[in-house]
């Protein structure tokens, strides 16, 4: 019994010490050409070391369109200098949405080079740190969510709590093309942390740790 006290004591030590769960940032846009009425939604949640799961959405019920494409997605970051080395991508889904990445400290503008349709042209947002041209331009296939990893030593989600994000999207109401388009902006919302269940297994390992040194004091 006293082995079996002091393993679980040894192990309650490392489960009452602090600990790191992925964040999950969620950004609010809206629409900042066309008078509002069209909204879209991104997430940031740390999946692995450096890397960052990033997901889109303009779907129902964010939006009321049967379709939409989102062209191009723009951020910016806390702390540039806390990153080193080039972006990379990875766990497209689906497959090959993200075509292009440009990546420079204040030096992304609101056009794209090379992509006349994907801007933020209007809204008077420029100098960003990071963007990303994503589906495929207007058709033939038309993307209302997606996700993917960005990858860059030292990222975090937090680098995106509080920070601007914006998102060029084409509208298509009713299963036509309008010929319109939506430039949205927003800002990262507070960090919410979600333990995983390793972790609740390790608290509840640390409160059964402190309740059997508790006892063994009493006697």
């Amino acid at each position: 019994m006293n082995r079996i006290k002091q393993i679980v004591l040894a192990v309650s030590a490392l489960a009452v010490t602090p600990f790191a769960n992925s964040a999950l940032i969620t950004t609010q846009l809206e629409n900042m050409t066309n008078g509002g009425g069209f909204f879209g939604e991104l997430t940031f949640e740390d999946t692995a070391l450096d890397t960052v799961k990033i997901s889109a959405d303009i779907a129902a019920p964010i939006n009321g369109l049967t379709k939409g494409d989102i062209l191009g997605l723009w951020f910016d970051f806390a702390d540039f200098s806390a990153l080193s080395g080039a972006p990379t991508i990875s766990g497209e889904d689906p497959s090959g949405i993200v075509t292009e990445v440009f990546f420079g400290e204040n030096s992304i503008g609101s056009q794209l080079a090379g992509y006349s349709n994907v801007n933020l042209q209007g809204t008077d947002e420029t100098n960003w740190d990071l963007a990303i041209v994503t589906g495929s331009n207007g058709g033939p296939d038309f993307y209302q969510s997606f996700s993917f990893n960005l990858i860059i030593a030292g990222l975090t989600a937090n680098q995106f709590l509080e920070q601007r994000v914006g998102m060029r999207v084409q509208s298509i109401e009713g299963g036509s093309f309008q010929g319109g388009s939506a430039k949205l902006i927003g800002e990262g919302t507070p960090t919410v942390t979600v333990p995983e269940p390793g972790t609740l297994a390790l608290m509840g390992l640390g409160i059964l740790g402190l309740t059997i040194r508790r006892h063994s004091k009493l006697h």
